[in-house]
Order: C-alpha cells, then sequence, then structure tokens
C-alpha cells in the first residue's frame, strides 16, 4: 500500500519542514508514499468565505487528483474536516456524490493514522511538559482521543491541558482576517492562560493555528517552540532526523 499525501496549500508555502516531519516519519515506518504534484487547495477558505463554486471546483480537482490511492494522508485536522464534512454541502451532481463517498473513508489526518498502525517501531521521548492546543477543527473531527493516545506513548511527557472555557485560539479561519482585533484578543487572552501553566512547548494538529499564535507570541515577549503533531513525533524519536530540526515556524514578510 502506497499512501498518497495531501499536503495543504498554506502548510506546502510556510511550513515545508512539517512536510518534510512527515515524510521522513513514513520512511521509518518503512511506508511507501507518493506526493501528486497537482494538488492544490482543498477549497476550505473559499468555503469559509462563501464562494461555493471555487469551493466547488477546487473539490472536483481534489477529486480528480486523488483519484486512485487506498489512503489519503494529511497532516491538518481542519483540511481533513472540511473534505470529511463541508465536502457533502458541495455535492451537486451524482459524480460528486460517487467521488465523496469513495474519498471520505480515505482521507486520514495524521494521529488518527499512526494510532491504527501501532505499535510503534521505535520509542518516543520529551522529557518536559508540552501544552496540547486542542484545536476547534480538530474535536470536530474527533481525533483529540487518538492524538492523546500517541502521547500518552511518550516517555517523561507531562501533558498540559486548559480549561474548556478556552475554547478557540481566535484563529478561526477568515474570522482572524474578518475580525483581526477580536481574533487579537481572543488569541492573547488563550495564551496568558497557557502561559501560566509554564508549558516547555506547544502542540497543534493544525497548523493555521499554530500561524496565529506565533504572531501573538512577541506581544507577550514569550518565545516557546511550537510543534505540528508530525514534528513533534518525529523529534521525540529515540533518533530524529535533522531535515525539520529548526522549531516550527512561519516566516516573516
Amino acid at each position: 500500500m502506497t499512501v498518497h499525501l495531501f499536503i495543504p496549500c498554506y502548510l506546502d508555502q510556510y511550513a515545508p519542514h512539517a512536510a518534510q516531519a512527515l515524510c521522513y516519519l513514513l520512511d521509518r515506518l518503512k511506508v511507501p508514499w507518493y506526493y501528486p504534484d497537482q494538488q492544490t487547495c482543498c477549497g476550505q477558505f473559499a468555503f469559509n468565505a462563501g464562494d461555493w463554486p471555487a469551493a466547488r471546483r477546487l473539490m472536483r480537482h481534489f477529486f480528480k487528483v486523488f483519484s486512485g490511492p487506498e489512503v489519503i494522508l494529511c497532516p491538518s485536522a481542519s483540511c481533513v474536516l472540511t473534505i470529511r464534512r463541508h465536502y457533502a454541502h458541495l455535492v451537486e451532481t451524482p459524480s460528486d456524490a460517487f467521488h465523496l463517498k469513495r474519498l471520505q473513508p480515505l482521507v486520514l489526518e495524521v494521529s488518527e493514522w499512526l494510532s491504527a498502525h501501532l505499535p510503534l517501531p521505535f520509542s518516543l521521548a520529551f522529557p518536559g511538559r508540552l501544552f496540547l492546543h486542542q484545536s476547534c477543527a480538530a474535536r470536530q473531527l474527533g481525533i483529540l482521543p487518538e492524538l492523546k493516545n500517541l502521547l500518552s506513548l511518550t516517555a517523561n511527557l507531562h501533558v498540559l491541558e486548559i480549561s474548556p472555557a478556552y475554547s478557540c485560539c481566535g484563529f478561526g479561519g477568515l474570522f482572524s482576517l474578518k475580525r483581526p482585533d477580536l481574533a487579537q484578543a481572543i488569541g492573547l487572552n488563550y495564551l496568558r492562560a497557557v502561559q501560566a501553566l509554564r508549558p516547555e512547548a506547544l502542540l497543534s494538529p493544525d497548523l493555521g493555528c499554530l500561524l496565529h499564535l506565533q504572531g501573538l507570541l512577541p506581544t507577550l515577549k514569550w518565545d516557546v517552540p511550537l510543534h505540528s503533531t508530525v514534528e513533534f513525533i518525529c523529534r521525540s524519536m529515540d533518533s530524529p532526523g535533522d531535515a525539520f530540526l529548526p522549531p516550527f515556524s512561519f516566516p516573516h514578510p
């Protein structure tokens, strides 16, 4: 079985080292992988903006690009949620319905795919306190039990969680563009509560949330590493690779 990689457009542009980490992880697992280079955006941004014709065109392009694989692996909970849940609102034709029914169970977020392939052939260790950002999309997708199960396999790791009262980091995709002042206020309030827990690193299954949080850290004069799920797993391996060693970081304009 060859795993096909769906690398979200914003990850491809801003955090290619996270995609490199996924490739390294699959190589360590001896799982063949393939990257279809005709892939673009899943349509999440157009869908959330209400431009459903554009989202529908992107959905159909996704169907065309990923027409044959048995597994489509994606390191972004929000993009997987778009395909598995929101695509249903875009279906217009019997062909749309056919392709969606076939593809929905094949598109998996990294942590749920890994949880189905336990035990891992390597040990994990992280001697420290890690804050788990439970993104809105990850909660809706229902992958948090699998993610927490993976983290429980990591030796010497102390996972920190925040009160459910802090239900969002303020990103919300287009929300942070339409209401930047409110998104910043929510994010700073969220980060202050996280900072009080004294974590040594933050982890999120959604890189969009990390983009938002990274932009707010300088306001708090707080320098803390941010990790996507797959990067954290690779960094916690008994012998990690070095192609993606810099902490998660979006380049500044």
